[in-house]
């Protein structure tokens, strides 16, 4: 089971180095650059680490009962280790200098009519990068808090991390993705 986990967070990783774009070309010759987009980075990094934190722990309720899900044996809570130091590691991912938000044929486009285009978004984090590299270090510092959960298996704490590593992608989001949203605070 522990090497199917490597060969998944393997697999995840080789994905996304070997998604080649214009970004390379703009690299020093010879010299490391980013490969992936922002937007790669966050659909198949980030999206697919955080879930596996927030579906870590759950409480379900129904008309049979309650039922309570959390891992128990060493490889779930080494998956959960594992996916809380990618989601970590990506937000590293995030502050490479140089990474665009989208390939170049998908620069105009957008998710849905709030949400701006990747040009646009891009023009944002170059007109505020500290901002940009803030918010990335906010998700840096929830996912090493559930990665710290992990190790010392605390069920409770998983369960606490996982609304701040949502409000740290949504407060990202409002800033560059989709300003214009104006969505209201969640209840304290």
């Amino acid at each position: 089971m522990r090497s199917f986990r490597w060969l998944v967070l393997m697999s995840a990783i080789a994905l996304v180095t070997s998604c080649r774009s214009q970004q390379q070309q703009a690299a020093a010759p010879g010299g490391p650059g980013p490969v992936g987009t922002i937007r790669d980075v966050m659909h198949m990094v980030i999206e697919s680490q955080a879930q596996v934190i927030f579906d870590s722990v759950a409480v379900t309720v129904t008309q049979a009962g309650t039922q309570e899900k959390q891992p128990e044996t060493e490889e779930e809570w080494d998956a959960v280790l594992h996916s809380a130091l990618t989601l970590a590691e990506a937000a590293n991912l995030l502050m490479v200098p140089g990474r665009s938000v989208a390939r170049p044929e998908e620069m105009n486009t957008s998710a849905d009519p709030t949400e701006l285009t990747p040009a646009q978004i891009q023009e944002k984090i170059k007109a505020n990068p500290d901002l940009w590299v803030r918010h990335a270090k906010d998700l840096q510092d929830v996912a090493l808090r559930a990665y710290k959960a992990a190790a010392d298996k605390d069920v409770q704490e998983l369960w606490n991390v996982g609304e701040p590593i949502d409000q740290a992608c949504e407060s990202c989001h409002l800033e560059f993705w989709y300003p214009g949203d104006k969505r209201p605070a969640p209840p304290q």
